[in-house]
C-alpha cells in the first residue's frame, strides 16, 4: 500500500512538472490547450483565476497600471524584463531603442 501511495505521488509531481519541460518559456492557452510556445525573449502570463488585469509594457506605455475590470482565465505572452513590446514591430526592444515619437 506503501508503494502504491508513493507511486502516485511520483506521478502527480512528474505531470505539475511536465508543463514546463515541454514549454519552458510558457504558451498561449485556450481551452485548456496549448496553441503556440512563447517565442524567445517572452515569458508567459496566464492566469486561470479573475484577477486585476496589467497590461504589458510597452514603448508607449513602458509603465502601465492595473485595470479596474476584473477578468478571468487569460493566457499572454509578455516581453521579458528589462525589454518592452514595440507595438509598430511587435518585437521586445530595449526601452531606449523604441522609435522617437
Amino acid at each position: 500500500m506503501k508503494f502504491l501511495v508513493a507511486i502516485c505521488l511520483i506521478v502527480l509531481v512528474g505531470l505539475s512538472l511536465a508543463k514546463d519541460l515541454f514549454h519552458p518559456r510558457g504558451c498561449i492557452w485556450k481551452e485548456g490547450l496549448c496553441i503556440r510556445d512563447c517565442e524567445e525573449g517572452t515569458h508567459e502570463e496566464y492566469k486561470i483565476l479573475c484577477y486585476y488585469f496589467t497590461p504589458e509594457p510597452t514603448c508607449d506605455n513602458p509603465n502601465p497600471v492595473p485595470d479596474t475590470e476584473l477578468k478571468c482565465d487569460r493566457s499572454a505572452c509578455y516581453c521579458d524584463a528589462p525589454t518592452v513590446r514595440d507595438t509598430a514591430t511587435n518585437k521586445c526592444v530595449r526601452l531606449e531603442d523604441c522609435p522617437k515619437k
